[in-house]
């Protein structure tokens, strides 16, 4: 039974790769982290995983993995992993407090992975879905921090599909 139990372990995926130890552990509020962020220049970014996840794991293994994206998000943005089933708390934009999964729903988040980009002002400003290699990512995360006046939706409602 060991010797089944060790060989399935064996060949069996981790169902989750880690989240990058660069991402940012904070006390998961937006409204601070926004402004953390601005402080520093950055932005905020919400990264939305699922255990399990394909396409999350590939994003972590691969595009999380490559030394330009990784220069990019630690010079550019605070990275905060959210999971769309977890029960932490998080503080949105206007102060209220929802689970992960509750602010997973507010922000109709629809599939994973999924990241979501704050502005200065904590407005939604872009959203990435899926998985995207580092050339790709790269070029979102340019999209990401142009300053365009009046393009961002405001705090209190998700960013349009």
């Amino acid at each position: 039974m060991k010797l089944l139990l060790a060989l399935l372990l064996a060949v069996a995926p981790p169902a989750h790769a880690e989240v990058p130890g660069w991402f940012a552990e904070t006390f998961l509020d937006v409204r601070e982290d926004v402004a953390e962020a601005a402080k520093d220049g950055k932005r905020l970014m919400l990264y939305f995983w699922l255990e399990g996840c394909p396409y999350c794991r590939q994003l972590e293994e691969t595009t999380f993995r490559d030394p330009e994206v990784v220069r990019r998000m630690k010079s550019g943005f605070v990275a905060v992993a959210l999971n769309v089933r977890g029960d932490r708390e998080v503080t949105w934009t206007d102060g209220r407090k929802m689970s992960e999964k509750a602010l997973t729903r507010f922000l109709e988040v629809r599939g994973t992975p999924t990241l979501i980009v704050f502005d200065e002002r904590g407005r939604v400003v872009e959203r990435i879905g899926g998985y995207v290699a580092p050339p790709g990512f790269m070029a979102l995360l340019d999209k990401a921090t142009v300053k365009v006046p009046g393009s961002a939706s405001s705090p209190d409602r998700p960013a349009p599909r």
